[in-house]
């Protein structure tokens, strides 16, 4: 079971309220060719079938759920699909976002 409430997720991604969690996040998402908006409808569209494992690193650090989602490449223009593996926890009593890992799985 995810650590996070989907309808949360959604309510913070349509909201944009994302944050990045390093330069090697920004990096991925830029490589991958996607926008903020794209970001934000991959999260918003998540469901929990696509969920994977939550991870607890156990050093007072939040809990980070990890999905393996098919999302529709946003550039492709055959209507290809990305897999894609992200890792997020919800911050700051559940309004943002905060995005540890967004690349091809």
């Amino acid at each position: 079971m995810p650590v996070y409430d989907l309808e949360e997720v959604r309510q913070a991604a349509l909201a944009y309220k994302i944050e990045y969690r390093g330069r090697k996040v920004q990096r991925d998402v830029a490589n991958l060719g996607y926008q903020l908006r794209d970001v934000a409808q991959c999260l918003a569209q998540l469901r929990e079938s696509d969920f994977s494992k939550s991870i607890d690193y156990g050093n007072g650090q939040a809990i980070d759920d990890v999905y393996i989602v098919t999302y529709p490449n946003p550039h492709s223009e055959n209507l290809e699909f990305d897999q894609l593996y992200v890792k997020f926890c919800l911050i700051n009593a559940h309004l943002s976002i905060d995005i540890a890992s967004f690349h091809l799985s």
